[in-house]
């Protein structure tokens, strides 16, 4: 049953994005044609929704700053510090929050994205999970485990004889990283900027044919080696 609720959730998720994916693309065509400037600041807001949607981050960040461009209101720098959000520009992202707040003080929304934005903030001043499989914020889920098994790879011990205790620590940083990552919840609370260590899964690790058994967001992968 919980398996059931979890596919469908996952089918409806995937709806949503080839939704998203297909409105990309209908916008992207609508200002191709160069439409009066009366039409632009909304078809920039769709296709800069989209783009953030679908978590192409640079794509989002030029159609959102044209968007403000175009239209220069708080829900304008709201979709523009996501934006910066997605593309790794805390820095920039908080000062775009702030501007909004400045629009309107009550925002309950600008509010939320500046605290979620300092959080982050803080974060990529420490350690930060996406760097350490050498993957961008919107990798997917196919990327992300194809880093990892790459890293798991190259930084197990026995591949390292030389050094053992430095490949250890290497090794454990990026399954860490990929537990958090593989797991669509718990990614987006790191995402959000919230606390997520605790070390999931510490402890799951078994050895086995020379290998390892991992288990990662409800996955049982294993990695072997020679």
């Amino acid at each position: 049953m919980g398996k059931d609720i979890e596919g469908k959730g996952r089918q409806k998720a995937l709806e949503r994005s080839e939704q998203y994916e297909e409105a990309r693309e209908l916008l992207t065509a609508a200002l191709d044609l160069l439409p009066p400037s009366v039409y632009r600041a909304s078809l920039y807001r769709d296709l800069c929704t989209c783009n953030i949607k679908t978590r192409r981050s640079d794509a989002a960040l030029e159609t959102c700053k044209k968007h403000q461009a175009q239209d220069g209101s708080i829900q304008s720098k709201l979709l523009l510090g996501e934006a910066l959000l997605l593309g790794a520009e805390f820095e920039e992202s908080v000062k775009v929050y702030r501007e909004a707040i400045a629009l309107d003080e009550h925002s309950q929304e600008a509010r939320e994205g500046l605290e979620k934005a300092q959080k982050l903030l803080k974060r990529s001043q420490e350690v930060d999970y996406y760097q350490l499989l050498n993957v961008s914020r919107s990798a997917t889920s196919r990327e992300l485990k194809r880093a990892y098994h790459k890293l798991a790879v190259e930084y197990h011990p026995d591949k390292n004889p030389d050094d053992r205790e430095g490949a250890e620590q290497r090794f454990k940083a990026v399954a860490q990283a990929y537990e958090v990552l593989s797991d669509e919840d718990t990614r987006k609370k790191y995402d959000a900027g919230e606390d997520v260590t605790g070390n999931p899964g510490e402890g799951q690790q078994q050895q086995q044919q020379g290998g390892h058994w991992m288990h990662h967001g409800g996955q049982h992968v294993h990695v072997r080696f020679q």
